[in-house]
């Protein structure tokens, strides 16, 4: 295996792994989001806050993920070149 091959192996290792981890955090915000507004419906206004904030970490997050999965797109897109 080249240089080349392995290094491209690596990365496309890594990208799934940075998927994985990305989309596990995903589903932690979305639970305490959830958790958040459960609370909030409840009549807890001092949670809302706490919401504020979880909503721009889940945009945050979700944006991450969606520029993983391009890199992860165009890595995989580009020319193999023939060893």
């Amino acid at each position: 295996m080249s240089k080349t091959t392995a290094a491209r192996a690596a990365a496309n290792a890594r990208a799934r792994v940075s998927l994985t981890s990305s989309t596990a955090q995903i589903q932690q915000v979305k639970s305490a989001l959830s958790e958040a507004a459960r609370q909030i419906t409840q009549g807890e206004t001092w949670v809302l806050p706490y919401l504020k904030r979880l909503k721009a970490e889940l945009a945050r997050l979700e944006d991450d993920q969606d520029l993983l999965l391009q890199a992860h797109e165009i890595a995989n897109a580009a020319p193999r070149r023939a060893a």
